[in-house]
């Protein structure tokens, strides 16, 4: 027997860095998967094989490899709950390279399938803690919010502490731009901590700020208001400017997307100093200056998290 299981990567909308501190966040999943396939073996061994490579290793020997370091992360966690060893198959729709969430989505579809395959399935609230907590143990920090998304799908409403995930209604389209390029996460975040670290009390003003555009973006995607949202959108993004995590590439992605009728709203998603902004609508044919820039449109995943034994 097979146990299958796919997630969505995400694209964050309203709520960097100040998620990181209990504060509110938009994020939307969106329709680039990463599918995950697990099949037991009868002895102890682990096999991962994904276009980042292959890996082979024993069960009592597991630790946390690179490029693999979410899967080995997962794996080692909830070994003691595994029968036996097993071979993984990862397939993504998207390039761990993109900020679409490849890090949360591939948690969620792996611990979907482990838990398929213990007769042990997790509440979608406990999925996103377990996975959270993976990523935390991983790279050191991690709001969740992409891991909310990959779990529940659609446009999610997502608070750290206290712990907070509503999936709302309506649906939507969304256009990415994609740097060319992008910082890790961790190295980003470092940047801006230490930037602030003469002036907390400056920083503590532009997440406050941060948040209330979280809360008035899921009071607009409540009432299906689409303009209100890219007008607080574009707002937000005066405040992630204050962090200095704008770039040449991302600032002509910000304005060329603004510049189209179709899109509402526009701005950095994700941790910023490369990587995506992400647009409030579809948008064709913009030219970008910059041929590094690559423009991705991405329809909203309806569907989380999906499991299946085969």
């Amino acid at each position: 027997m097979l146990f299958k299981a796919s997630a969505p990567g995400s694209l964050m909308l309203l709520g960097e860095y100040a998620v990181l501190y209990g504060k509110y966040a938009l994020v939307c999943a969106v329709d680039r998967r990463i599918t995950v396939t697990l099949t037991p073996r009868s002895d102890q061994e682990i096999e991962i094989n994904s276009s980042l490579g292959n890996l082979t290793t024993d069960l009592s020997k597991l630790t946390i490899t690179p490029p693999f370091q979410f899967v080995t992360a997962t794996l080692k966690k909830f070994r003691q709950q595994m029968p036996s060893g097993c071979h993984i198959l990862i397939e993504a729709d998207f390039s761990d390279q993109v900020g679409l969430g490849s890090s949360a989505a591939v948690t969620t579809a792996l611990l979907a399938t482990l838990t398929n395959w213990f007769g042990q399935p997790l509440t979608a609230p406990d999925m996103v803690r377990q996975v959270r907590a993976i990523i935390r143990q991983v790279q050191g920090v991690g709001s969740g919010a992409d891991a909310a998304a990959s779990v529940l799908g659609g446009m999610v409403a997502y608070k750290a502490a206290p712990f907070y995930t509503e999936k709302l209604t309506g649906n939507c389209s969304l256009t990415a731009a994609y740097a060319g390029y992008k910082t890790p996460t961790v190295q980003a975040i470092k940047r801006v901590t230490d930037l602030f670290a003469t002036q907390p009390r400056v920083f503590q003003k532009i997440c406050q700020a941060i948040d209330e555009c979280a809360v008035q973006g899921i009071a607009a995607v409540r009432k299906m208001d689409w303009q209100a949202l890219g007008k607080i959108m574009n707002m937000q993004q005066g405040l992630l400017d204050a962090l200095d995590i704008n770039t040449p590439e991302l600032l002509e992605s910000i304005v060329q997307l603004r510049a189209q009728t179709s899109i509402f709203g526009a701005k950095i998603s994700g941790s910023g100093l490369g990587d995506c902004v992400v647009g409030l609508g579809v948008a064709a044919g913009v030219t970008f200056k910059d041929e590094k820039i690559k423009l991705i449109p991405l329809p909203m995943a309806t569907q989380g998290v999906i499991s299946e034994k085969i």
